[in-house]
């Protein structure tokens, strides 16, 4: 398997920060992958999505990858990095190669697209907190890490597409190898969030009952709103399957919280409880938010530094005054603007090594 390596795929699940490794990936049931070092970018994700089969897993909209580094002691910790593109993915694999002897496998964490069939669920009793609980023709790992061989013969184009780990769904050829949607893979990151009869309210509440894709698009909504209405929040609970935060001022004249958890039977994330908007009177901030960080920022100005990369520092903080009314730090626009970047570029390491020798 030297032309091969193997892949733990995690999904509908967290990127857990501060761990001691830094960045941990967890979900219910990762998902193993050979993939051989020849497979393309589009095949990748196209192997990921028809393997894990769930109405959800239509359209990835994002892939991370761990990527270790060296800290002191000889220790090794990880970063997160992004696999958006061939570029970025060899960069993966080179890390891969060059940590063989200390990485048995590739961790990713994949998030997905919602379609318009997620979108469609019907709103139930969210006054309680209970929640419930390929074969094919390429190589497959077994339960024992052992490689399986298939039975059936390999269409010669397809020889070298990656495999997934052995379970008991019937043997069937792959959908993306039928029909490959390239368009589709490259749609936007998700929405915010999802629902079906309930619906943002017209003052820009959140309400029990509100769906949301993943943690990341909880964390994100609720920044958002709090940038809005010039108020903050303190995180009281951040665990793999809940956020629960109340108001700076929570006790002191305000009684805003907020409870989100996520429900594995519905592979989403629901709110469970809201006591309606800030009764807190605390005034406008005139410069800066501590909620208003440089990734936020660097999300908002995406598409002026993609039409404009030399874009100016000032021009970042103009921006920010327009959308966010907020004046940030020099620093903070620079760092949001290299993270805007690195996220449509890739980093100066994957354009160095694209240089032609």
């Amino acid at each position: 398997m030297s032309d091969k390596m193997l892949l733990k795929v995690y999904y509908f699940g967290q990127i857990l920060l501060q761990t001691s490794e830094r960045v941990t990936f967890v979900c219910e049931n990762p998902l193993d992958l050979v993939i051989p070092f020849t497979i393309s970018f589009e095949e990748l994700k196209g192997v990921i999505c028809e393997k894990i089969h769930s109405e959800r897993a239509r359209r990835i909209s994002c892939i991370l990858y761990r990527n270790p580094i060296q800290v002191f002691g000889g220790f090794v910790q990880f970063q997160t990095k992004y696999v958006t593109d061939e570029a970025s993915m060899q960069d993966m694999f080179s890390m891969y190669m060059e940590n063989r002897r200390q990485l048995s496998f590739i961790e990713l964490y994949v998030e997905f697209e919602q379609c318009e069939a997620n979108r469609n669920i019907l709103r139930e009793d969210y006054n309680s907190d209970s929640e419930e609980e390929v074969e094919s023709n390429y190589e497959v790992v077994g339960p024992d890490g052992d490689v399986v061989p298939g039975d059936g013969a390999m269409a010669p184009d397809v020889s070298d597409i990656a495999t997934a780990l052995a379970n008991d769904v019937p043997f069937e050829e792959p959908s993306f190898m039928r029909v490959l949607d390239l368009e589709a893979m490259h749609v936007p990151e998700f929405p915010d969030y999802i629902n079906a009869e309930i619906s943002v309210v017209a003052d820009g509440e959140f309400a029990v009952g509100m769906e949301f894709s993943s943690r990341d698009a909880v964390i994100k909504a609720i920044k958002e709103y709090t940038i809005r209405k010039s108020v903050d929040y303190q995180v009281y609970e951040s665990e793999p399957l809940t956020f629960y935060a109340k108001c700076i001022q929570y006790g002191s004249g305000c009684d805003w919280l907020i409870r989100v958890s996520m429900i594995s039977r519905k592979y989403c994330w629901v709110v469970r409880r809201y006591n309606g908007s800030h009764t807190c009177t605390r005034a406008t901030i005139s410069q800066d938010h501590s909620k208003l960080d440089s990734t936020t920022i660097a999300e908002a100005i995406k598409p002026l530094v993609e039409a404009d990369p030399a874009l100016k520092v000032k021009s970042v903080i103009a921006e920010v005054q327009s959308k966010f009314n907020y004046t940030v730090s020099y620093r903070k626009a620079w760092l949001a603007k290299q993270k805007a970047v690195e996220k449509i570029f890739g980093g100066w390491e994957a354009s160095y090594e694209a240089l032609p020798i």
